[in-house]
């Protein structure tokens, strides 16, 4: 307890230390932060300042402001990738006039088991996460989800994406563009009755040419 309540003293002593020599010597402050950084990779600071820290030395806003930008400009974001990882990137959207999503989503959701080992055994795998959701993962992690909407058909990417993942990918699309293209037009079923009806005719070329990598 009396180690813990002398360290967390020597951090706000540091903390007050800092901003005052921001004010006055910009170029000393170089030397304190090293100093700083190798007592704060031995101590951990407490997330929430109303507790013991905060109740025993009533930080002011100014000294918690102080330590946050510490803890993330100098030891950096632990969050970022997860959240970037989370966060999907629209790389196609193709606007429809109609769809029967349990039509398309069975023939879609073929289609990409039938190119899980493209161009190796083992180098993606397919998955329905919902009824409007087809996950395609590659080796690495990363995936691309299809998504079946009322008024759209859209790609989503997931992770950050490496150049052989970018290629491969690429392959896979102008597949499901090409299978797409013939539900599209086929002249063997009634445009009503086709699984989807484009709103534009051109549609599935425009998304082809947002593709990192022509068809072969």
């Amino acid at each position: 307890m009396m180690l813990r309540t002398s360290t967390e003293s020597c951090v706000v002593r540091a903390i007050i230390m800092i901003q005052k020599i921001i004010t006055r010597s910009p170029i000393r402050l170089v030397g304190v932060l090293l100093l700083f950084m190798a007592t704060c990779q031995a101590f951990v600071l407490p997330e929430n300042s109303s507790g013991a820290l905060g109740s025993q030395y009533n930080l002011n806003p100014s000294h918690r402001t102080i330590r946050s930008q510490l803890r993330a400009g100098l030891f950096g974001s632990q969050e970022t990738n997860s959240k970037d990882a989370a966060v999907p990137k629209r790389i196609i959207e193709i606007p429809v006039k109609s769809i029967k999503k349990g039509g398309l989503r069975m023939v879609l959701g073929l289609s990409l088991i039938g190119l899980q080992n493209t161009p190796d055994k083992g180098s993606w795998q397919a998955n329905q996460a919902s009824d409007s959701i087809l996950d395609m993962y590659f080796k690495d992690g990363t995936k691309f989800s299809v998504v079946l909407e009322d008024s759209c058909i859209a790609v989503d990417r997931y992770g950050q994406a490496s150049l052989p993942y970018l290629l491969q990918e690429s392959v896979i699309l102008h597949s499901i563009l090409n299978e797409l293209n013939e539900l599209a037009s086929s002249s063997e079923v009634a445009s009503e009755n086709r699984l989807l009806q484009l709103e534009e005719s051109n549609a599935i070329e425009m998304a082809r040419n947002t593709l990192p990598a022509r068809q072969a």
